[in-house]
């Protein structure tokens, strides 16, 4: 789903920066600084942040804005405060996928969330592949708890081979927010020189 609202169209529309939190003040800027005016995928920023070296020119604490992102409501906080656009809504339509599968061998590679067939096909797969048995799943509820039956044939496993996917979501600046963030981020700069 597209947003359909594009910007807001004066600065009455956007919180003042003053008003925002220094949590959302602290991400908005480190977005400015790792993506600029680009679109970025809300699951990336998280490794995208960690992986740049100079985060800290802008903001005075990385660890904490790593744990902000932990957070999908901070990025639809600044959505509302009219600083980010959300440009497509993720989650739609997640699925398991079995991360080691085969075209030779194996009969499927994902299973839609909600399907139990399709996941008793790929929990069958696994089993098959490793030499263990169903026997696992006895004490869950493997006709409607994905995540469960995901965690407890990873943790038999001993490793990831089952892992949920869905769309991201998808954020950008506004066009006057990302004005307004930019400023703030070249001070900091300067700052930091």
């Amino acid at each position: 789903m597209s947003s359909t609202k594009d910007s807001p169209t004066d600065d009455s529309d956007r919180t003042p920066w003053d008003e925002l939190s220094t949590a959302r003040q602290r991400v908005v800027l480190t977005i400015a600084h790792v993506h600029g005016p680009q679109t970025f995928n809300r699951p990336d920023l998280c490794d995208d942040v960690a992986g740049a070296d100079d985060v800290e020119d802008v903001i005075d604490d990385k660890d904490r804005v790593l744990t902000s992102l932990d957070y999908t409501r901070l990025l639809n906080d600044l959505t509302e405060d009219g600083y980010l656009v959300k440009e497509f809504q993720g989650g739609t339509n997640p699925i398991i996928l079995d991360v080691e599968y085969d075209s030779d061998r194996d009969t499927r590679n994902a299973a839609p969330w909600g399907n139990a067939s399709a996941l008793h096909t790929l929990v069958d797969q696994v089993c098959e592949r490793e030499g263990i048995t169903r026997d696992l799943l006895d004490e869950v509820d493997n006709e409607y708890d994905f995540n469960e039956v995901k965690n407890k044939v990873n943790g038999v496993v001993g490793r990831t081979v089952l892992q949920p996917y869905a769309d991201p979501s998808k954020y950008r600046f506004t066009k006057e927010g990302y004005s307004l963030v930019f400023e703030k981020v070249e001070a900091a700069r300067d700052l930091d020189e």
